[in-house]
């Protein structure tokens, strides 16, 4: 974690206080993550977002994640996909909401 500090001026004079700034990592994840948050409640509305699922499938392709768990995250993806496609949204809701759970563990 890359940390900066910023100078704050109190009546007792200058305090250093940390400001911690996200690796590209940290951002990457954290844009994912709320892309995924944004499908499955689009989703719960019976909207299939294809643009979002294609933002998703591209971030997780572009993270360093082990292989194991990319498949497995991308599996959940794909099914997610093919339900919607399928209009079955409670289904495509459950596979987003397994894949945000890889997500958070990662």
């Amino acid at each position: 974690m890359i940390s900066l500090a910023t100078r704050i001026v109190s009546n007792d004079g200058p305090v250093e206080q940390p400001s911690h700034a996200l690796t590209q990592f940290e951002q990457r994840m954290r844009v994912l993550e709320i892309t995924v948050q944004l499908l499955i409640a689009r989703i719960g509305m019976s909207d299939y977002w294809a643009e979002g699922f294609k933002d998703v499938g591209n971030l997780l392709s572009a993270l360093p994640i082990p292989t194991g768990s990319f498949a497995k995250t991308n599996r959940h993806l794909q099914n997610a996909v093919a339900y919607c496609q399928q209009e079955e949204f409670g289904a495509a809701t459950f596979e987003l909401r397994a894949l945000r759970g890889h997500l958070q563990r990662l």
